[in-house]
């Protein structure tokens, strides 16, 4: 699911997200038989000028030219997940245009919409699921205009949410159910997904600050995490995860506190970035969990030599 799609390919993808704090980006090469390749990965505070100075960087790298996939702000759409209308495929996302206007803050006319259904197997009643992203068309343009100020090859706007479902199925056994938890300052995101599909994406709340020494709430965590599990289980009728994995900034082995573990029946680890990617040596540890979202959209697409 994609608010923009270009058919450039090249053997080289850039994934970027501008944020109030600065701008991610991460230059990726896929080669047929090898772990995708992450060459770079850096996060450009907004101390410099992040459009100019990604600019720079990137003419550095020669990566101008690779075909960029852009990461919406997480404040610029709102992700719904209702009933899918009975139509083709192709009609899908104007059809949910209508049933998503009274649950959007502006008028809906001026909504980019895009939708996708969730797998056959996930159904509410007997009726098919989807999920409508929706964005005003004026974020959007934004998100054009930065990238081209940017020198982007731009080839697509997506979601965190499958940015971070992409980095998923890189990295994780999803021939049975996994939750992928990104957690930030106040909140985070919980993705559960099976045999390579996203089936639920939940946005929460949370009394975190992600600083260094900042301890993970758990009982908190595990209450929210929990209300997401049972409404997988019960209403999607889905067999609920054996392994649930962390990331996010400054979210270490050390937080996974016996508390956490034992709070939840499935596992809780470290999300296991260097099984599903070959990391350039040079690249700062540290660096990698503020690019999380940029590594995923480069990872959504890519040529294959």
């Amino acid at each position: 699911m994609k608010f923009i799609r270009t058919k450039s390919r090249k053997y080289e993808t850039l994934g970027v997200e501008f944020t109030p704090q600065g701008v991610a980006f991460a230059l990726l090469e896929r080669i047929a038989g090898q772990l995708p390749r992450l060459i770079t990965a850096e996060f450009i505070p907004d101390t410099e000028t992040p459009v100019v100075a990604l600019r720079e960087r990137l003419a550095k790298l020669d990566g101008r030219s690779a075909p960029c996939n852009l990461v919406m702000p997480a404040a610029g759409y709102q992700l719904l997940l209702g009933d899918a209308p009975d139509v083709p495929i192709n009609e899908l996302s104007e059809a949910l245009r209508w049933r998503v206007k009274d649950l959007v803050s502006f008028p809906v006319v001026d909504a980019i919409v895009q939708a996708f259904l969730l797998p056959e197997s996930c159904t509410r009643g007997g009726t098919r699921l989807a999920y409508a992203a929706v964005a005003k068309r004026s974020v959007v343009s934004e998100q054009v205009a930065l990238a081209h100020e940017g020198g982007l090859a731009l080839q697509a706007i997506d979601i965190p949410e499958l940015a971070l479902s992409q980095l998923a199925l890189a990295c994780l056994d999803t021939s049975r159910a996994v939750g992928l938890v990104h957690l930030i300052p106040g909140g985070g995101t919980l993705l559960l997904i099976r045999e390579g599909e996203l089936y639920l994406a939940r946005n929460f709340t949370l009394d975190f600050n992600g600083g260094l020494l900042d301890d993970l709430p758990a009982d908190a965590l595990v209450l929210e995490l929990q209300r997401s599990l049972d409404y997988f289980e019960r209403q999607m009728r889905q067999v609920p995860p054996a392994n649930i994995y962390l990331c996010g900034e400054n979210i270490t082995d050390d937080k996974i506190t016996p508390s956490l573990k034992g709070g939840l029946a499935a596992r809780v680890e470290l999300l296991p970035l260097s099984q599903g990617l070959s990391i350039a040596d040079d690249i700062e540890p540290h660096t990698l969990p503020l690019c999380l979202h940029a590594i995923g959209a480069a990872l959504a697409e890519g040529g294959v030599r």
